[in-house]
């Protein structure tokens, strides 16, 4: 029931336990129009085992069935049905409709229950609200909410102390979604050290997320002037100016919820430079991201103290853990501290490791080039490359319902 087919017929199977015992609701059927279309009977069911073949190979749009079957009575020939083809919208028929029919219709999975002794209108709005429900499917949030290949990811990158390299693996990570999903990808510079986002990807927006979050309402056409857009298609949301941190410091919650609600709708990935819990709108930006990576050095005992620190403030706000992806960043062959020490220090695995390149990366930020784009072969961008396969690969609603069990 797409938009190329809006003129076809809405196809509907009936229950008809004896010949002509269907006939009354046969005839209110056939005068029904519901958005333009008419009612056309595509088959009918003899018995409840028939009910549930006829979802299935008829494949009607929407299906009648009476609450007195032989054999199967009409309820479990209802969850049979809708069990068989959830396309199908199911409906009851009873001669008169109790509560007790009607909780009983529910619970076997029918989207509702017709009353014969009713009077006609009450069948024409019940099909016209059937048909409202139906035409979801033909609007793009329907893909958004369901195409594994459209899902929206939100990734938040953190860590509890700076210089561990977040702001470079946010980057990196970025440019390499962006040139697996073009146009697809958006980085927020999230209330970062005076917009360290920009100044890797070499770019100088005019306006940032300050400047947005100042306005009252939101609208598509104002959050897209005010990303800027990096030569990988990468899309930026800039951070704040030098001197003006403050001005985040009591960012409007309900605010930030719409704009975060909007990214997700227009992006695939969108991924958070987020600095640790400094700022009060931090907590909430992590209980909406499907993965928190948190970094990690190996050389010093501050950083995997506080470390720990902040994964257990972000477990106790409600975030699972296993959202939360440690990565050790920049481990060499002899490091001050192992992986069992941070894993033990945190209690939770490391993820994964990036190597220390520190030349090449130095190097890549001070030109405001990211690595994986100027060293494509180097160690460092293939590990990053493989992070990013994992993030994808772990995307997917399969394997997020399998984490979460």
């Amino acid at each position: 029931m797409g938009n190329d087919s809006g003129d076809k017929p809405i196809r509907v199977v009936i229950s008809e336990v004896n010949p002509g015992s269907a006939d009354q609701l046969r005839q209110m059927l056939l005068r029904q129009v519901a958005g333009g279309r008419k009612i056309t009977i595509a088959g009918y069911a003899r018995d409840g085992l028939e009910v549930a073949q006829m979802a299935v190979h008829m494949r009607p749009d929407l299906i009648f069935i009476d609450t007195e079957m032989p054999g199967l009575d009409g309820f479990e020939a209802c969850k049979l049905a809708v069990s068989a083809n959830p396309e199908t919208i199911a409906v009851m028929v009873a001669e008169n409709a109790t509560p007790e029919l009607i909780q009983a219709a529910m619970r076997a999975g029918a989207r509702g229950l017709v009353d014969l002794a009713q009077p006609e209108t009450e069948l024409r709005d019940l099909i016209e609200e059937f048909v409202e429900l139906r035409a979801t499917k033909e609007k793009p949030e329907f893909a958004l909410a369901t195409d594994p290949e459209k899902m929206p990811v939100s990734i938040a990158v953190t860590a509890a102390k700076g210089g561990v390299g977040k702001t470079t693996v946010a980057t990196n990570m970025s440019v390499l979604l962006a040139k697996r999903f073009p146009g697809q990808v958006v980085l927020v510079d999230f209330f970062g050290q005076f917009g360290n986002v920009a100044l890797s990807l070499d770019l100088r927006p005019a306006l940032g997320i300050a400047d947005l979050l100042g306005y009252e309402e939101l609208d598509a056409e104002l959050v897209d002037g005010h990303l800027a857009e990096h030569d990988t298609g990468l899309k930026v949301l800039g951070g704040v100016t030098r001197g003006n941190q403050e001005e985040l410091a009591s960012v409007d919650i309900p605010q930030l919820a719409s704009l975060l609600g909007m990214l997700r709708r227009w992006n695939r990935f969108n991924v958070f430079d987020l600095p640790a819990l400094l700022w009060p709108a931090s907590p909430y930006v992590m209980s909406r991201c499907q993965h928190i990576i948190v970094l990690t050095t190996l050389d010093d005992i501050v950083t995997i103290r506080d470390t720990a620190s902040l994964i257990e403030l972000i477990i106790k706000g409600n975030v699972p853990s296993d959202r939360i992806k440690l990565v050790a960043n920049r481990v060499y062959k002899v490091n001050n501290f192992s992986i069992q020490d941070v894993e033990e220090a945190t209690g939770i695995k490391v993820w994964a490791q990036l190597p220390d390149e520190y030349d090449i990366v130095s190097k890549a930020r001070n030109e405001g080039v990211p690595f994986v784009v100027s060293r494509p072969r180097e160690a460092i961008t293939q590990t990053l490359a493989e992070i990013v396969k994992r993030i994808v690969a772990e995307s997917t609603p399969e394997q997020i319902a399998k984490a979460s069990e």
